[in-house]
């Protein structure tokens, strides 16, 4: 399949190496943050309340689409814009500013009045002390979702413009804003230090510096409610299958936390730590690309370019599947040293912690690379202006998952719910790869299929042979130290990503090479 134009790959690259740069940032930055919590109040019932206290306001987001608010503003806004009718993209970003302002503002204060009954619902197995600090969180982190929502609407219109820099700030500030406030605030408040940081991270990163950014890219707001604007009706046309979906992207979280709240204290809180660690390679790849490609999947569809915007999609899945298969494999085989460096040094967790935690992020790590995989293959529905597919196919997929999270719970106890994240991920990303070409006629399905093959079976023995390489490292050199664990982890990576290149290589994974000639002829630029 021939590739994207030279100039569209280069602004992609380009974008995605500011998204990545901020995302590993920020990532980094929330590993900093279950590590102030760990070292602050460590794993207990406190944390899972803290942990649990996070559900009522993210669904609140969700019920107005939040969490995909760009990937339906954008190909609005750029379908203005590539008419050239400017002057009306900015009324309808004014509409949709206006209207979603108010409606969250009334979420908000009636989740705030209701949020005892609404927290005992979501989780149920709490002790009634549990539940009531829950619910205290609950209600301080609740206006938060304001500066989200509207912060994301700001943001979108950076996309849109091709500005990634302002807009990836906003998690660095909102992660900071948590840290400062646990490391400054929890021995006097416990806890509650965190989710103060939550409210003034989101306002002033989320909202405050993305109004500079929105200025900045010629942002024109003026207060409207022209709900009959064929824009905000097309805007709501993407948005409410969003609304009324329930997709595993979205409701893991909630369903893993709902069912945990029976499970012993701390085990909230080892899938959360497990997950955090998942999301960090996995968001520094797979969202850096999603973000950085979108905007520009939304414009080839909008130019109606399709030929170009399958092999630009193609492109961006194949490069994601190269590096997330290996990274999850890599993930899975250092697990334990990867969680005592990262939670157990100068904290007060216990290595009963330590290897809870290991094994949720093993189970976890099953499904990376869906999670990454998933969030391009449904962008390229989303440019196309087809949320429906992607809502309706996760709903049900969610829900034939329910009974799988019930029996592996049952089965594995805590990790039992992390393997069930996994299957339900990997099952949606291979039922919406498969409708896609349906929707995007001539997209290469089949060689993207002969493509995972290939660098699966690469990833999985470097996986092995990495997971072995470890156990022999732990027991000479051992990474029960801060030391150790970092002086393994070198090790084995070194030579797991390595393997994993040379077996890409031999397997005739064209991606590799071309990656490696182009790597060889900048460096001959270099010397020469």
């Amino acid at each position: 399949m021939p590739r994207p134009p030279a100039s569209m790959m280069r602004r992609i690259t380009q974008s995605t190496g500011i998204v990545m740069a901020s995302v590993l940032l920020s990532r980094a930055l929330g590993l900093l943050r279950e590590w102030a919590v760990a070292h602050q109040v460590g794993s207990n019932a406190a944390t899972d309340a803290y942990y649990a206290a996070f559900t009522l306001p993210d669904f609140l987001n969700y019920l107005v689409a939040g969490g995909s608010l760009s990937l339906i503003f954008i190909p609005v806004f750029a379908k203005y814009i590539a008419e050239g009718a400017e002057d009306e993209a900015w009324h309808v970003f004014s509409t949709v500013l206006t209207f979603m302002g108010i409606v969250l503002v009334v979420l908000v204060a009636a989740a705030e009045i209701w949020a005892p009954t609404l927290v005992r619902a979501v989780v149920p197995g709490f002790k009634p002390s549990e539940s009531a600090r829950a619910v205290a969180l609950t209600r301080l982190m609740l206006p938060a979702q304001i500066a989200f929502y509207l912060g994301g609407v700001l943001s979108a219109v950076q996309y849109a413009r091709a500005q990634f820099v302002v807009p990836s700030l906003a998690p660095l500030i909102y992660n900071l804003g948590i840290i400062l406030g646990g490391l400054l605030l929890a021995s006097r408040i416990g806890v509650t230090g965190f989710s103060v940081g939550v409210l003034a991270g989101a306002f002033v990163g989320n909202f405050g510096l993305q109004i500079y950014g929105a200025r900045r890219a010629g942002a024109r707001f003026r207060p409207n409610l022209d709900l009959n604007h064929p824009g905000f009706r097309l805007f709501l046309r993407l948005a409410i299958p969003i609304m009324l979906a329930l997709s595993l992207v979205f409701a893991d979280d909630w369903i893993v936390r709902w069912f945990g709240s029976y499970l012993r204290p701390a085990s909230i809180t080892w899938l959360q730590w497990g997950k955090t660690l998942m999301r960090f390679p996995l968001g520094a790849v797979g969202q850096a690309l999603g973000v950085a490609s979108f905007p520009f999947l939304a414009q080839l569809y909008s130019e109606r370019r399709f030929d170009e915007l399958n092999r630009t999609l193609d492109s961006t899945l194949k490069g994601l599947l190269l590096l997330l298969l290996p990274i999850s494999t890599l993930t899975m085989a250092e697990s334990r040293p990867l969680v005592h460096l990262f939670f157990a040094t100068h904290t007060r967790v216990s290595a009963l912690d330590v290897n809870s935690t290991a094994a949720a992020l093993v189970f976890y790590s099953i499904g990376m690379f869906a999670w990454g995989a998933q969030g391009i293959v449904a962008r390229g529905f989303y440019a196309a202006h087809d949320t429906l597919t992607p809502a309706v196919s996760g709903t049900l997929l969610t829900a034939l998952n329910l009974p799988v999270y019930w029996l592996l719970v049952h089965r594995l106890n805590y990790v039992g719910l992390a393997l069930a994240s996994s299957i339900g991920i990997v099952v949606y990303t291979v039922v919406l790869f498969g409708i896609m070409p349906r929707r995007l006629p001539g997209y290469p399905a089949r060689a993207v299929l002969i493509f995972f093959a290939k660098a699966a079976t690469a990833a999985l023995i470097a996986g092995f042979v990495t997971w072995r390489l470890t156990e022999w490292l732990g027991t000479h050199i051992g990474w029960s130290s801060t030391l150790g664990s970092i002086t393994v982890l070198a090790i084995s990576s070194t030579a797991g990503l390595g393997l994993s290149a040379a077996l890409a290589w031999i397997l005739q994974i064209g991606e590799v090479r071309a990656l490696l000639k182009r790597s060889r002829s900048a460096t001959n630029a270099i010397v020469s």
